[in-house]
């Protein structure tokens, strides 16, 4: 199929110099809030999921005079000055650059890695003419990464070096020397190249590609044995790839720390880099097979192949490759996707092994602190200094409040703290001078900012993932936004906050102080306080141990609060203890100590609210059409471990059934900050609308419930959510739990307020449960932001979790979502992109420790599910054991679509597989979409692989309720999507049924 573009051309983003932030009606601000941006962008007029959103690149006319020209198809060029610079070439003009292209009308599929051949026409001609990517000519950036087999000859003029071929196998791609990282484009380091002198080298090139490439110590290519010193031996060489110099392994554990065991082609052990990880066969017992390798060799396909090659992602970018906001440990795991499922679990058992015999609050800490490494952080604790053991609770308090930028009345604190016992008096001290630890804390994150900037971020920088009343919020395209968020601010700060409040309240033993006389199941009258003095960075108080009501409209009660400690009774919170209110509270934190206590906020009825949460006096939106979404929350305070521009925590302790209510921003949540809610223990109920529930941007949020049968719910981004630079947490230890996200479509009992671009009218976009999003700008401004890393953990229990689009182990947009079960009978429901899936780029990872689970039964599945991965992305479903049920639903059970990868690996059990589509399921792979397909196209060349392996136990296979013919028990089987061979060469579906060890488990 041949098409003729429209002459439209994009226009770039222009940088601009860097400056303050500036007020209300600079054009920092847009009217573009990120969710109404974002939400419109993945596949948003498909009807049918396979059509994924990127069309070829529109360019301007080529110059008139040269269209006889021939071919080269290596020698494209981004010099100025056309047409006198183009030699045999064309000018062709696109986003107010012109530059030089080669022809392709005889050969479509001629073109270099990553540009594509698409038609223009100008004067009544079409020619057919080789494009960069997204038609964007830099110096820096175009021609990097191309295949080059031994020298220079088919790279892009001025790319002067063919790295990693140095044994001429053909492995090598097209770079420049160097001197610094200045000289490389975006997603590039200047590093020491196979022969030690300094080359651009892709920061995204996956362990496969680059082992053995690069001049590092202990890591030598090879092609056999005699290119290794003596007792060294190769391990991995294969046609078109190197393999590595490895030794034996003599005795167990003797490898070292950067190296991996692998077998070789004789079946001896060797220890090779840990980089060099696919090279040679897993060692597994005698006897055992290794399905995984099987499965990949059924479709041509071994672990050092089925990868994301640097001359396959070279389409994409530099602008995208090297976006500032991406987490480091993101696109090596997209390279080599085979690794995920390992990596997830060894993420996810850090986070729920640790602390495990501390405190609740100490537990908390730990976590904390294992979170950073996700976010490229460290958070170790700052050190508590001590306070006057004499005086303890007045010392910390002026402490505090001089640390705030006030100046204490000591003798007037000292009076008030005189009738508080003098233990009480200490641990309290404790807390209070962990939170002065946090305001510093907070200071140091934000040290590259002026009071100006800090104030912009606190009132407009949420308004990435809420949206405000007037419309506004941070521009992303804007440079001194761009330089601030990816550069300036230094989150780990944050985290290293909370810490420290955290691990001040567990030194503090002020569990130990829990009174419970009270016997009140609902508090009836206003709280009492023992101790209480305002400081210029909110309230610190110690409140009685009666079950009494905090309410804002009394006076004494409204406004920030800094510390609160209550010793006990069922009380009732409507006050933002545990939120940042105001840029002038960077700390607010919570201890309750006991008690059935109701946390919610002042009431202020609105006629929008009908079945939803009550609004408070933020109000909601008025939605102009049934297009524009629902009545959303504008509610504009942080509550319950919301942390807004700070950090703020929540600790209720007792064990006791307690109750959140909140709107946005709690219940363990982060919008430029840190913020913590823990639970520990009852049947607990946290409701809430949107960033919510563990759910983090620009920072790092954590809620953690420690047992009970609890119960959650939410609209969008909550229980493991996370945006650009976020690392958003859900943990519940055990207990019988419910998840929900609202699923939208009244048929099914939801409320549609979030609409998604799959079903616009009637499905909200959950973007939750394990799930992590970024902004997708390549239709736009092109200022991209990749997404965080969102986490939900649930241990023990028969769990349910519901959802709609977007959720349950999955991510969009260079985000990384898992969601790790660790055993119980679970049920998972949703509609589109759910259940190991992801989008553009994103690592979606659903790892199912054990038990009889069912999947997709209450609700019918409709698209992208159950390990299905589109458009570049990696999605995994990986259940370790027990006789499950699962209803798919096309690009289901292990099927990748669009150049992405989709996986679904069982372990064990008598299972039962029934998808919605008898041949886009269970190791699947398809690339239908005409504008990807169309030849000419990047997108021809690169693998879309889909991988389904059963690895025991006696399994049945159905789609639509018929049995199959291919899948079957003990069977292997492969499927392709599309009838012209020269594609279906590319979708490599694989499925085996069989006894053995997939190598891939959920943990």
């Amino acid at each position: 199929m041949r098409r003729a573009l429209p002459l439209s051309i994009a226009v770039l983003f222009a940088a601009c110099g860097s400056e303050p932030l500036p007020g209300p009606a600079d054009a920092a601000l847009t009217a573009d809030d990120a969710r109404a941006v974002d939400a419109a962008a993945p596949d948003a007029a498909a009807a049918d999921a396979a059509a994924p959103d990127a069309d070829p690149i529109d360019t301007g006319p080529p110059d008139l005079g040269v269209l006889d020209a021939g071919s080269t198809f290596h020698e494209a060029s981004c010099t100025s000055g056309c047409p006198d610079s183009c030699g045999a070439g064309l000018c062709v003009r696109a986003n107010n650059v012109e530059f030089c292209v080669d022809r392709c009308d005889t050969d479509r599929d001629g073109c270099l890695a990553g540009f594509s051949c698409v038609d223009i026409t100008s004067m009544m001609q079409t020619v057919s003419v080789c494009v960069p990517p997204a038609a964007v000519c830099s110096q820096l950036g175009v021609g990097f990464g191309t295949d080059c087999f031994g020298d220079t000859s088919l790279c892009m003029t001025g790319r002067t070096n063919c790295q990693g071929d140095r044994l001429g196998l053909g492995t090598g791609t097209c770079t420049d020397g160097c001197f610094a990282d200045l000289d490389c484009p975006e997603g590039y380091s200047c590093l020491p190249g196979d022969d030690g002198n300094p080359v651009c080298i892709p920061r995204w090139g996956t362990g496969a590609e680059r082992c053995g490439q690069e001049s590092l110590p202990g890591e030598t290519a090879c092609s056999w044995d005699g290119d290794c010193t003596e007792n060294w031996w190769c391990v991995g060489a294969a046609p078109g790839r190197t393999g590595v110099c490895g030794v034996d392994v003599l005795l167990p554990d003797t490898c070292g720390a950067d190296q991996t065991i692998r077998v070789d082609e004789d079946g001896t052990q060797r220890c090779v880099p840990s980089r060099c990880a696919c090279r040679g066969a897993i060692p597994l017992p005698a006897g055992t097979r290794d399905l995984l390798g099987e499965a990949l060799d059924g479709v041509g396909l071994d672990r050092c192949t089925a990868i994301q090659r640097v001359a396959e992602l070279v389409n994409t970018t530099p602008d995208v490759l090297g976006d500032p906001y991406r987490f480091s440990a993101v696109t090596p795991l997209l390279g080599e996707p085979w690794r995920i499922p390992g990596w997830a679990n060894g993420e996810a058992k850090k986070l729920d092994g640790v602390g495990v015999t501390r405190s609740a609050a100490g537990r908390a800490a730990s976590i904390m602190a294992a979170m950073a490494p996700l976010g490229d952080a460290e958070a170790t604790a700052r050190p508590l200094e001590p306070v006057d053991p004499m005086d303890p609770l007045t010392d910390a308090v002026v402490r505090f409040a001089t640390e705030a930028g006030g100046r204490p009345d000591r003798a007037a604190i000292a009076l008030d703290a005189a009738d508080v016992p003098p233990a009480l008096q200490l641990a309290m001290a404790t807390i209070v001078e962990g939170a002065r630890q946090g305001l510093k804390a907070r200071a140091a994150a934000f040290a590259g900012l002026r009071a100006g900037d800090i104030r912009s971020i606190y009132d407009y920088g949420p308004a990435f993932v809420t949206r405000r009343a007037d419309g506004f919020g941070l521009s992303p395209a804007q440079a001194s936004v761009r330089t601030l968020l990816s550069q300036t601010i230094k989150y780990g700060e944050f985290a290293r906050g909370a810490v420290t409040v955290l691990e001040s309240i567990d030194a503090s033993g002020i569990a130990a102080f829990a009174d419970r006389t009270a016997t009140a199941t609902v508090a009836t009258s206003t709280a009492t306080f023992l101790f209480a003095v305002d400081t210029p960075a909110g309230r610190i108080a110690i409140g009685g141990p009666e079950s009494g009501i905090y309410d804002e409209r009394v006076p004494g009660f409204g406004g920030a609060w800094a510390v609160l400690v209550d010793l006990g009774g069922s009380d009732t919170y409507r006050i933002a203890a545990g939120g940042n209110v105001a840029v002038t509270n960077p700390v607010s934190v919570l201890v309750d100590l006991g008690g059935r206590d109701r946390y919610g906020y002042v009431e202020v009825p609105s006629p929008l609210d009908g079945p939803r949460l009550v609004s408070d006096a933020g109000g909601r939106y008025e939605p102009v059409d049934a297009m524009d979404g629902g009545p959303v929350s504008l509610s504009e305070v942080p509550r319950q471990g919301g942390a807004r521009a700070g950090v703020a925590t929540v600790v209720d302790l007792g064990g006791d059934d307690d109750r959140y209510l909140s709107l946005r921003l709690s219940q363990g949540a982060a919008a430029f900050g840190a913020g913590v809610l823990v639970d520990d223990g009852g049947d607990d109920e946290y409701r809430a609308e949107i960033m919510a529930q563990g759910a983090a941007a620009f920072g790092f949020a954590l809620q953690l419930d420690l047992g009970g049968r609890d119960v959650r719910s939410a609209y969008e981004f909550a229980q493991g959510f996370a945006f650009a630079r976020g690392i958003g947490v859900a943990i519940d230890v055990a207990g019988d739990d419910r998840w929900e996200m609202d699923v939208g479509d009244p048929a099914l009992g939801g409320d549609p307020m979030y609409p998604s671009a799959q079903r616009p009218l009637t499905s909200n976009a959950s973007l939750g449960q394990g799930f992590a999003f970024g902004r997708r700008a390549d239709f736009s401004d092109r200022a991209f932001m990749s997404g965080g890393i969102g986490v939900l953990i649930d241990g023990a229990g028969d769990d349910v979790y519901r959802a709609s689009v977007f959720a349950q182990g999955g991510g969009f947009w260079f985000g990384t979502g898992i969601l790790a079960d660790r055993g119980g009978a679970d049920r998972y429901d949703g509609l589109w992109y759910v259940t190991g899936a992801g989008a553009h780029y994103a690592i979606g990872v659903l790892l199912e420790g054990g038990g009889d689970d069912v999947y997709g039964r209450d609700i019918t599945p409709i698209n992208v599910t159950l390990g299905g991965g589109h458009d570049w992305s990696s999605a995994f479903l990986v259940d370790e054991s027990g006789n499950d049920d699962y209803r798919g639903s096309r690009i289901t059970l292990g099927s990748g679509n669009a150049n992405g990868i989709g996986w679904l690996i069982d372990n064990g059990g008598d299972d039962h597989y029934d998808a919605n589509s008898p041949t886009y399921a269970l190791g699947a792979a398809g690339l239908l979409d005409m504008d990807l397909r169309v030849a000419g196209s990047s997108r021809r060349k690169v693998d879309t692989i889909g991988v389904f392996i059963d690895a025991g136990g006696r399994d049945d296979y159905r789609a639509m309720t018929m049995p199959l013919v291919d899948a079957a028990d003990d069977h292997a089987w492969t499927r392709a999507q599309s009838a012209e061979p020269e594609i279906a060469a590319t979708e490599r579906g694989t499925g085996l049924d069989g006894t053995g060890d997939s190598t891939i488990h959920a943990r």
